[in-house]
């Protein structure tokens, strides 16, 4: 079938894509960071549920541009759930809990992270 894409479903499309993109930095931090820090499980859980039954209807009823917005957040948030599955309870030097506050030699309070302590040592 040959038809011409109207100007909403091209700009449907870029949505979709853009969609897509915004998933980048998430999947990208996961594996780079191997960092699972902030993610909620749970809710990509439901919402991956979600995007498979909403992407159900859209091929039920052929809407080309919800069945690859469906397919881009099925992929994206399926990989996001297998990161954080294997990356569980390893947050990066960014994520790491708030640290106890020690005394430095100035006497002031500052705040010290494990990662800032390891970085002190190797440069002095």
């Amino acid at each position: 079938m040959n038809q011409i894409l109207t100007a909403t479903e091209i700009a449907g499309f870029a949505g979709a894509g853009l969609a897509g993109a915004a998933y980048v930095p998430q999947i990208s931090h996961l594996i780079r960071a191997r960092c699972s820090a902030g993610i909620s499980r749970l809710a990509f859980e439901v919402w991956l549920l979600a995007s498979v039954l909403i992407t159900a209807r859209a091929i039920a009823v052929q809407a080309g541009v919800f069945i690859m917005l469906g397919g881009v957040q099925i992929v994206a948030t399926a990989l996001i759930l297998l990161y954080a599955a294997r990356y569980k309870d390893t947050p990066c030097p960014v994520h790491f809990p708030c640290q106890p506050r020690r005394q430095d030699s100035h006497g002031t309070g500052a705040a010290v992270t494990e990662f800032q302590a390891t970085h002190l040592k190797e440069t002095t």
